[in-house]
C-alpha cells in the first residue's frame, strides 16, 4: 500500500493501516494505492505510484450535475362537488409520463411555501406546484429516483427526508435545478431481513424534532414495532411492539403516537391505537418481551372488518380551519378509500371511543393524510396496490371544509346506563327524542392465531353472533345537540355499533353508525 498527496500511512497493528491527513486550511487530497503481489515485482508498483498523477480535485463532484429529467409535466386538478360540509379536490397525477413511472403514493409533506413533496413505492420523488384555491395548473417535477419502497416522507426545514425499507434518507440539491444531487443516508438503524412484506410506513417527528416510523413483521429485533430514531439519525429506540403489517401511523403536533393495524393472525379486526412507550398491541410473533405476555393493550377502537377491511394512516386536525373539529382524531381506510372521525371518550386514565364515517370517498387507498400549514387543508394521499377499492393506481387529494355544517357526532361518552352522543348542529326534538331513531348492537372477537375472528355474542360468549340491545328511551340534552340514548345491562365489550336515523332543526339529515369500543363505563347520567 502507497498514498500520494496530503496523508501519510501509519500501522497501528498487523492488520490495519491508518491514512494521517496533514493539518491545514480548505481541502486536503491523498490518493491510496493497493498492491499484491511477489516482492521481487514491487518496484512496478513503485514506478505506478511514481508516474501517477495528482489526486484529483474531488470538489467538482459536489456541486450538483446537469437535470437528468428536465421535462416539468402540468395537469389540471378538479375541484370536488360534495355540497357538504367537507369535499374533495383531486390533483391530478400525471399517469402518462415520458418515463413511464407508476404513481403508487406512499407519503407526502409540504415545504414552507406550500409546495409539495410526494414519494411512490416505485422509489421516485416529485415536487408538485401551484397548490392554490383553484388547482388550475398543477406542476409535476420528477427530483429523486432509486430508492427502496418508500412510503413515508418528511419535510424539516424544507429538506426532504424519505423513508424506505433500508433507511431514512436525506435529499440535497446542490445547484438549485430542482433536482436531489445527493442522497444522503440520515439514518440506517433499523434492521431489516430478506423478508418479502417487511414495509415500513409513516415517517413522523414530534415536537423535539425526533422520527418515528412504524415496521410491519419480520424476523429482526425491529420487526413489528415502532421506532424512534433520534433528531441527528445516530440512534434508534424500540417504542412499543405487537404489531403484525401497519400501514398507518402519525405523531401529533401534540407528541401523542397512533397507530392502526387490520385484521390477520392475532388481530381479530381493524383497530386504531392510542401509542403508549412499552405498549403491546397485540401481534404475539412481535411482543419481542423476555416473557411471553398474557394479553395486550387495548384499542381506542375496533373497527368492524366490513366496514375497515385494512387501515390507512391518521391525523389530528390543526390550523384552525376545519371549524369546531380542530383537534380531533381522523383516520383513514386504505381498504374502502374513506375516513373516519374518532370519537375520543377518556375517563379515570382508560381511553376508547368509536369510528364514525364522513360521508365521501378517495380516488385509491388512502394511507397519508396532512394538513397544509399554508391553507388549513388536509391532504391525503394514497396507491392501488394491495387490496383495495380504489379506481385509480394513486391518489394525491385534498379535503376542504366549505364551511356548512358538520352533520356528525363529534363526542361519544358510555355511561353505565346509557351513551352520550354529542353533535355540533341542534337536532330535532321529535326525532331526537324517539327510541326508534336509535338501534344498538354489540358483540366480542377472538384474540387467537386464526386469521381474524367472527363475531361472538356478549350473552352467550361460545354463540356466534350479535347482541341486540334493547333503549329504553332517548333524551335530548338541554344544549340541543346531544341525546342520551338509556340503556340496560351496558358492559365492557370489544365492538358495539350505534346506528342513528335524526334531522337538525334546519332539516339536514343525519344519518349514520358509530363503531365503538367500551373498556369502562362511567358512572351513571342522571
Amino acid at each position: 500500500m502507497a498514498v500520494k498527496g496530503d496523508a501519510s500511512l501509519q500501522t497501528t497493528d498487523q492488520r490495519k493501516l491508518v491514512a494521517q491527513i496533514s493539518p491545514g486550511q480548505g481541502t486536503r487530497k491523498f490518493q491510496v494505492f493497493l498492491w499484491k503481489g511477489k516482492a521481487e515485482r514491487i518496484g512496478i508498483f513503485a514506478n505506478i505510484v511514481k508516474e501517477a498523477a495528482s489526486p484529483q480535485n474531488l470538489e467538482t463532484w459536489t456541486t450538483g450535475g446537469p437535470a437528468r429529467w428536465t421535462e416539468i409535466l402540468e395537469t389540471n386538478g378538479e375541484l370536488g362537488k360534495n355540497k357538504g360540509s367537507h369535499t374533495v379536490d383531486t390533483l391530478t397525477p400525471p399517469f402518462q409520463n415520458p418515463w413511464n413511472a407508476i404513481l403508487h403514493f406512499g407519503g407526502h409533506d409540504f415545504f414552507s411555501n406550500g409546495d409539495a413533496a410526494i414519494c411512490t413505492m416505485e422509489g421516485d420523488v416529485w415536487l408538485v406546484k401551484g397548490i392554490d384555491a383553484e388547482l388550475n395548473k398543477l406542476t409535476w417535477q420528477r427530483i429523486a429516483t432509486g430508492m427502496y419502497h418508500p412510503l413515508g416522507l418528511r419535510i424539516i426545514d424544507d429538506k426532504i427526508y424519505v423513508l424506505g425499507r433500508d433507511q431514512i434518507t436525506r435529499l440535497h440539491d446542490l445547484n438549485g435545478n430542482g433536482e436531489a444531487d445527493f442522497y444522503e443516508n440520515f439514518s440506517n438503524l433499523g434492521q431489516v431481513s430478506r423478508g418479502s412484506h417487511e414495509f415500513v410506513t409513516s415517517l413522523e417527528t414530534d415536537p423535539q424534532g425526533n422520527f418515528y416510523y412504524i415496521k410491519c413483521a419480520n424476523r429482526t429485533e425491529h420487526g413489528g414495532s415502532v421506532l424512534k430514531v433520534s433528531k441527528d439519525g445516530r440512534s434508534i429506540e424500540r417504542i412499543a411492539t405487537g404489531f403484525r403489517n401497519p400501514n398507518g401511523f402519525f405523531v401529533g403536533n401534540n407528541g401523542i403516537l397512533t397507530a392502526a393495524d387490520q385484521q390477520g393472525t392475532w388481530v381479530p379486526s381493524s383497530r386504531v391505537d392510542i401509542v403508549q412507550k412499552g405498549g403491546f398491541y397485540g401481534y404475539m410473533p412481535m411482543h419481542h418481551q423476555k416473557e411471553q405476555p398474557k394479553t395486550y393493550d387495548g384499542p381506542v377502537t375496533w373497527i368492524p372488518h366490513k366496514v375497515d377491511n385494512s387501515c390507512g394512516g391518521q391525523a389530528w386536525v390543526e390550523g384552525g380551519k376545519w371549524g369546531d373539529l380542530d383537534g380531533q382524531l381522523l383516520h383513514l381506510s386504505y381498504g374502502r378509500c374513506e375516513m373516519f372521525l374518532i370519537l375520543k371518550d377518556e375517563f379515570d386514565g382508560v381511553i376508547q371511543g368509536g369510528a364514525v364515517k364522513f360521508p365521501f370517498r378517495f380516488q385509491s387507498g388512502a394511507m397519508r393524510a396532512r394538513f397544509n400549514p399554508k391553507d388549513g387543508q388536509l391532504y391525503v394521499s394514497g396507491l392501488q396496490g394491495w387490496q383495495t377499492s380504489g379506481a385509480k393506481d394513486g391518489c394525491f387529494q385534498r379535503v376542504r371544509f366549505t364551511g356548512k355544517p358538520i352533520l356528525l357526532p363529534i363526542d361519544l361518552q358510555v355511561h353505565e346506563n346509557g351513551i352520550l352522543l354529542r353533535f355540533l348542529e341542534k337536532l330535532d326534538q321529535e326525532l331526537a327524542e324517539d327510541a326508534d331513531s336509535f338501534a344498538i348492537k354489540q358483540w366480542n372477537y377472538r384474540w387467537t392465531s386464526k386469521y381474524g375472528s367472527k363475531h361472538y355474542k356478549l350473552s352467550n360468549p361460545e354463540e356466534i353472533g350479535e347482541d341486540k340491545m334493547e333503549i329504553a328511551s332517548a333524551t335530548l340534552q338541554p344544549d340541543g345537540k346531544s341525546v342520551f340514548i338509556e340503556v340496560n345491562n351496558l358492559q365492557p365489550v370489544m365492538q358495539m355499533e350505534i346506528s342513528y336515523d335524526l334531522e337538525s332543526v334546519e332539516g339536514d339529515e343525519m344519518i349514520g353508525k358509530v363503531h365503538n369500543t367500551i373498556h369502562k363505563l362511567r358512572p351513571t347520567l342522571k
